[in-house]
C-alpha cells in the first residue's frame, strides 16, 4: 500500500518544533522516504503558537494536504489549534499533563479563534479543556496516543544524571514527542540517530548523546503501542539533499560564483544571507571551474543598516565588476526602487532576490502571498528593462538563482527573482543530479584593454554595449541622469530617444536567447479538457491536483509561469487558445498573474482560485475547488484552509 501522510508537531514559538520537525524529516528521508515540510510561525520571538508540516511518502508528492494523519501537540493550545484537522482514523500525541487546561487560560491564542471554537464546542456539546477535544476526537474515530511526562523523564533522568529535571522538561520535549510518533509508526531508531546527527552537528554537537540516549527510552516506552501506519525502510539508489527555499537559492548563488551579497534583517530574506555567511564555499560536486577558482575568495555578506543601502551597495559592488545580489522582502523592496531605477539606468548587473510575504505594509510578516508580482513588474518611475523571474520548487530555486548571475552580466540590466514565503520557509527532497555542463558563468560582454574611443554606452545593434571594470579597464562616467554613450549628462531629444531604444531593446534579445524552458513550462496534454494556471510555489500542488483528476479519467495540463518579464506571450497564447475550462490558482486576491496574460495575450482567465490568507495553498482544497468550478461554474473561490 502506498505511503503518504501528513505529520505535524505543533507548540510555542521557541520550544524547538524547528529542531523537532528537521530530525523528523531527516530520519524520514534517511530511511528512504521524500518529504515536504512548512514551517508556520507568528511575528513573534517567543510564545506564540508554531508549527510545521511534513509530508511523507515514497512517491514524490509536489504539496501539502490540510487533513492530519498524525498531530504530535507540544501544548494545549496545538489541541485546540488542530484538532478539527485530523482525520477519521488519525492520530493525535498529546501529555497527560495537559488535560485540565481550558481554552480560556490560553494567553497567546488569538481572541478571533477563541470565539469560533467557543461556538463551536457549544453547538457540539464539548467541555472546551483538552480533555473535552479528546473525548470528542475519540468519539469521531481519532486515535489518541497520551505521554506521561512524569514517568518517561524519570526513566531518562536516570540515563542522563548529569542534567537536572526542570530543564529537561523544557530542552527536549520536542525530541521526546517526536521520537515517540517514529517509534509508534514502525521507523527503526537507527534513523532517528541519523536524523539526530544531521540536526545536532558544530556547537550543538555536545547536545547529540543526550538525545540519542532520550530516543532510546522513548522506543522502549512506545513498544506497546501498534498504529495502523508503517514506515520500513526503502533503499534508494540515488543523491538527494533536503533544503528550504532560503537554502536553494544560496546554494544557486554560490555555486553561479557570487562574490558580494548584502541584506537587512527581514523576514523571510534574512536566512538566506545566513546560509551564505555560513557555507560561503559549498563542497557539492558538480560545480563549475569558475566557483571551483573563486572557492578560496569567499563571498563578503553585508548586513546594512537599511535596506537603501543594502541595493546601492549590491550595485556599486556590480560596478566594481563584483558578481552582486542582494535578498529582501516586503517593505524592504519598496526602499529599493530608486536604487533599482539607477541599475537600469546604467545598464549596472545586479540580483535582487525578493521573498514575497503578506502585506500591505507590515502586514503579516510571517505569512505567505504573491501578491507582488505586479509591484516587482513596474517598481520604478520611468520605463527601464528587468528581467523577473519565479521560482516553483527548490530545484528550480538553486537553478534560476544561478541563471540570474547569468542573465544579469549578460544583459546589463537587474535581474528580480521572486520567492514566495511558502517555498523560502518549505523543505523538500531535491535529487541532486543536477549536469555540471549546464553551470557555466556567463560574464558578459566585459573590456579589459584601454579604448582611445571607449563608450560605456555604445550603440550597438543588440543593445548589449561593452561594459568596462574600474582598475582593468578603460575609464567611463556613470550618473542617475540620461547620459549618451560615454555616460555624460545629456537633455538632447535625439539622442535620448537612442539610448531608451538601446535599453528596452535588451529586453527583445533575452527573449531571443532564454530557452523557452526558462520562460514557461506546459505538464501533461498540449491540449486539455481543464487547464490549470499557476505560478510560484502553487506548482507542486498543482501537479498534484492534475495527477488525481487524470487518475478520475479527465484531461488535465498544467500551465507553469517561470518568466513574466519578457513574457512568453506566444507560447501561453497558443496553450490557452486550446483550453476549455482555464482555472488560474495564486495566493493574492486580484489573481495578479491572470491579469499579466490577459494583458500580454488578450486572454481573459474567468476561472479563479485565490487565497489571501498568509497560510500555503494546500492540495485537496484545490482539488476540491476544481471539483466545484466543474460542477456549479464559479469565476472566484477565496480558499481558506489552514489555522
Amino acid at each position: 500500500m502506498p505511503t503518504d501522510i501528513m505529520w505535524v508537531i505543533g507548540g510555542p514559538q521557541g520550544g524547538g518544533i524547528d529542531t523537532g520537525a528537521n530530525v523528523f524529516m531527516r530520519a524520514m528521508a534517511r530511511a528512504g522516504y521524500y518529504v515536504i515540510g512548512d514551517r508556520e510561525y507568528f511575528s513573534n520571538i517567543k510564545g506564540r503558537h508554531s508549527y510545521f508540516m511534513v509530508r511523507v511518502s515514497d512517491e514524490p508528492r509536489g504539496g501539502l494536504l490540510s487533513s492530519i494523519d498524525m498531530l504530535v501537540a507540544l501544548d494545549a493550545e496545538s489541541v485546540f489549534t488542530h484538532f478539527q484537522d485530523v482525520k477519521r482514523g488519525g492520530y493525535v500525541i498529546v501529555d497527560t499533563s495537559t488535560f485540565n487546561t481550558r481554552l480560556d487560560q490560553l494567553q497567546y491564542m488569538e481572541d478571533e479563534l477563541k470565539d469560533r471554537l467557543r461556538e463551536f464546542f457549544s453547538k457540539a456539546g464539548i467541555e472546551p479543556t483538552v480533555k473535552g477535544v479528546i473525548d470528542y476526537l475519540r468519539g469521531n474515530g481519532v486515535n489518541v496516543l497520551t505521554i506521561h511526562y512524569a514517568d518517561l523523564l524519570q526513566d531518562v533522568k536516570k540515563r542522563l544524571h548529569d542534567i537536572d529535571l526542570p530543564s529537561l522538561i523544557g530542552r527536549y520535549s520536542n525530541v521526546v514527542m517526536t521520537a515517540y510518533s517514529t517509534a509508534i509508526m514502525g521507523l527503526p531508531i537507527d534513523y532517528v540517530f541519523k536524523g539526530l546527527e544531521d540536526v545536532f552537528t558544530g556547537r550543538r554537537g555536545k547536545l547529540l548523546e543526550y538525545n540519542k540516549a532520550i530516543v532510546e527510552v522513548v522506543y522502549d516506552y512506545a513498544k506497546p503501542i501498534k498504529t495502523g501506519i508503517s514506515l520500513p525502510p526503502i533503499k534508494r539508489d540515488v543523491k538527494a539533499i533536503i533544503v528550504n527555499g532560503n537554502e536553494a537559492v544560496a546554494i544557486g548563488k554560490i555555486l553561479g560564483g557570487l562574490r558580494f551579497q548584502t541584506y537587512y534583517p527581514i523576514t523571510p530574506a534574512a536566512d538566506e544571507s545566513f546560509f551564505i555567511e555560513a557555507h560561503n564555499i559549498v563542497s557539492l560536486d558538480p560545480v563549475t571551474e569558475e566557483a571551483k577558482a573563486l572557492e578560496r575568495a569567499g563571498i563578503v555578506v553585508v548586513q546594512t543598516e537599511d535596506e537603501i543601502s543594502a541595493i546601492n551597495m549590491a550595485i556599486g559592488a556590480g560596478i566594481a565588476g563584483a558578481r552582486a545580489a542582494t535578498a529582501t522582502s516586503g517593505p524592504g523592496l519598496s526602499l529599493m526602487v530608486e536604487g533599482t531605477g539607477f541599475a537600469g539606468m546604467n545598464e549596472v548587473p545586479v540580483v535582487i532576490t525578493h521573498y514575497q510575504r503578506a502585506g500591505p505594509s507590515t502586514g503579516m510578516a510571517t505569512r505567505n502571498s504573491q501578491s507582488d508580482l505586479r509591484f516587482v513588474m513596474h517598481m520604478g518611475h520611468g520605463e527601464f528593462p528587468r528581467i523577473v523571474i519565479s521560482s516553483g520548487d527548490h530545484r528550480e530555486a538553486i537553478e534560476d538563482a544561478f541563471k540570474a548571475l547569468n542573465w544579469a552580466e549578460r544583459y546589463q540590466m537587474p535581474v528580480i527573482h521572486l520567492v514566495d514565503k511558502t517555498l523560502a520557509n518549505s523543505y523538500s527532497t531535491v535529487i541532486w543530479d543536477i549536469d555540471k555542463r549546464t553551470l557555466k558563468i556567463d560574464r558578459g560582454l566585459i573590456v579589459t584593454k584601454d579604448e582611445n574611443d571607449y563608450r560605456r554606452f555604445r550603440i550597438t545593434k543588440d543593445g548589449v554595449s561593452p561594459r568596462s571594470i574600474p582598475g582593468l579597464g578603460p575609464i567611463f562616467w556613470l550618473t542617475g541622469d540620461e547620459h549618451d554613450e560615454f555616460g555624460h549628462i545629456t537633455e538632447d531629444p535625439v539622442t535620448r530617444t537612442e539610448m531608451y531604444e538601446k535599453r528596452m531593446g535588451k529586453l527583445e534579445l533575452a527573449d531571443r536567447e532564454i530557452p523557452i524552458t526558462d520562460k514557461v513550462r506546459l505538464y501533461g496534454p498540449e491540449s486539455a479538457d481543464i487547464t490549470l494556471v499557476g505560478w510560484g510555489s502553487t506548482k507542486g500542488v498543482l501537479l498534484d491536483v492534475m495527477n488525481m483528476l487524470s487518475r478520475e479519467g479527465y484531461r488535465v495540463n498544467f500551465l507553469q509561469l517561470k518568466m513574466f518579464i519578457p513574457f512568453p506571450s506566444e507560447f501561453v497564447r497558443n496553450v490557452l487558445s486550446k483550453g476549455q475550462l482555464i482555472i488560474d490558482v495564486e495566493s493574492n486576491y486580484e489573481a495578479q498573474a491572470a491579469g499579466v496574460i490577459r494583458e500580454k495575450t488578450g486572454i481573459e482567465i474567468k476561472h479563479r482560485v485565490v487565497k489571501v490568507t498568509g497560510r500555503p495553498i494546500f492540495v485537496d482544497e484545490v482539488y476540491d475547488a476544481v471539483k466545484k468550478i466543474l460542477k456549479d461554474k464559479d469565476e472566484k473561490i477565496i480558499l481558506m484552509k489552514g489555522p
